[in-house]
């Protein structure tokens, strides 16, 4: 029996079993592998039709011709007993064995049964018997081999420009087959991202209006715009096909709430150009600042203190959070956006990657190199291994150019690259404070001091070898020990 044959009063106590507690968002993001932007679309459709979401994933898992026995065997990995009990009537009798027999050591089931009135829970089933007495699938499943089907729900190993494998061939988003509780809270954070329309976005920026053009990049077009009575940044993409799609849901999964994260505010499909919506920042980008490109008058070292300790912090909170790494991959000048009072926010995570899961793992490997050439390391660049040292050592040329503005690539310098110049000047033994940005440089606002630490920093950052680089802790607090003349105001 296919999905859509299912008949309407066990479709229906499906329904009110997984729209309960979201559960249906594990079912589909988890077990049927779609992605946190399809996860969220579901859910937007269902809203706007007054229907129950679970319905709509049914409804489109359904249109890949699922059966409900496929159904069964996911509800079983999820060990959703009342939900596999409403299955029963309509799935082969076979399939019942993992419902009668039961081990006491298995894990508690994760609903208890009202309708029984018994106050102790079901446990959940243990398939036991050869492997013979089973159904194909079944063996399939638990020898974890994918099951054959058209759908993408199952093509999630499959390697793509935007995918990455490592050489353990562990999933960064399973570990023994149970869900990652990270995976469960990317699921839940971007159902809350509202879905915008396009119309309200050209009228927000005066029909894409020239004059509102704040910047231009790889991916479009960044026009200022006001939106709800907020200003916003709103980035047109330059066209609108998957790999648009495949960027919306990158930058969808890696929002986080943290001071020094650029906020998204919502997002747009469906017009001639997908668009993100964001935060207006007023100071502009320091890429801006450091190259004088705006009205606004050279940096002084309180703001680029600032500047490096809000980016440090919010490193760090990438790094280090729920146990697996968030690696921005981008980080550059161009990337840290600054309000009015200069407090710096990590923007653009369209190349950003959850890193090596566990202690023991140190990085992991990529199909392929995404980045901005100058600030990225060797190792990434020649074997592929990203790991969160490669946000260190970009990191570190940020410091750099801060500390001296001089261009990340010069081919009027004896040394291409910043990072390369930089570590011959050390080894000449140079003192640093000459080159402190010219255009304060000599004035009152010039630090010959700050400008020797930043760029001790930034030669510590950029360490060829990626396991004598710090990490993004010890960088934080190093910049936290600093003492100088103004510091006390930023505290």
């Amino acid at each position: 029996m296919y999905i859509y044959e299912l008949p309407f009063e066990i479709n229906k106590e499906l329904c009110r079993l997984l729209d309960n507690d979201d559960d249906w968002k594990e079912l589909a993001g988890v077990h049927m592998k779609y992605s946190a932007f399809d996860v969220n679309e579901i859910e937007q459709v269902a809203k706007r039709q007054g229907s129950s979401p679970t319905n709509q994933l049914f409804t489109v898992w359904g249109q890949l011709n699922h059966r409900v026995e496929e159904l069964f065997i996911l509800l079983y990995r999820m060990k959703h007993i009342p939900a596999l009990r409403c299955l029963v009537p309509v799935v082969d009798s076979r399939f019942h064995r993992l419902l009668q027999k039961q081990d006491s050591k298995c894990l508690k089931e994760k609903h208890p049964l009202s309708s029984d009135g018994n106050a102790n829970r079901q446990k959940t089933l243990k398939v036991e018997g050869s492997d013979s007495s089973l159904p194909l699938p079944v063996m399939l499943i638990e020898k974890a081999i994918q099951l054959p089907t058209p759908s993408k729900a199952y093509d999630d190993d499959q390697p793509t420009d935007e995918s990455y494998t490592d050489s353990t061939k562990n999933s960064t988003s399973t570990l023994d087959g149970k869900p990652n509780a990270l995976d469960d809270e990317f699921l839940k954070s971007v159902s809350a991202i509202p879905l915008l329309s396009y119309e309200d976005l050209r009228e927000a920026t005066n029909n894409w209006s020239d004059s509102n053009l704040l910047g231009k990049g790889g991916f479009g077009k960044v026009y200022k715009g006001e939106w709800k009575l907020l200003p916003v940044a709103v980035k047109k993409l330059l066209d609108n096909d998957g790999k648009n799609k495949e960027l919306i849901r990158e930058m969808c999964l890696n929002q986080y709430r943290h001071d020094n994260i650029l906020p998204l505010y919502g997002y747009s499909l469906g017009g001639p150009e997908a668009c993100l919506v964001y935060q207006f920042m007023a100071g502009g980008s320091l890429e801006q600042r450091l190259r004088c490109k705006s009205f606004h008058p050279p940096l002084t070292w309180c703001q680029r203190y600032r500047i490096a300790h809000g980016v440090a912090r919010g490193l760090l909170f990438l790094h280090t959070m729920a146990g697996t790494p968030l690696i921005h991959g981008d980080i550059k000048p161009a990337n840290i956006l600054l309000d009015q009072c200069t407090m710096p926010k990590i923007g653009d995570f369209g190349l950003a990657r959850k890193g090596p899961y566990g202690e023991e793992r140190t990085h992991l490997k990529v199909s392929r190199v995404h980045g901005t050439r100058p600030y990225l390391p060797d190792e990434y660049l020649r074997t592929r291994c990203l790991s969160p040292a490669v946000d260190v050592f970009s990191y570190g040329i940020v410091m750099v150019e801060m500390a001296t503005a001089l261009p990340v690539i010069d081919k009027g310098r004896p040394v291409l690259l910043l990072s390369d110049f930089i570590h011959q000047l050390a080894r000449e033994r140079v003192d640093f404070a000459t080159e402190e940005d010219k255009n304060i440089r000599g004035s009152q606002n010039s630090n010959p001091q700050l400008c020797r630490e930043f760029v001790n920093i930034g030669l510590h950052c950029t360490k060829y070898l990626r396991h004598e680089r710090p990490t993004m802790l010890e960088v934080y607090k190093r910049l936290d020990a600093m003492n100088f003349p103004g510091k006390e105001i930023f505290k």
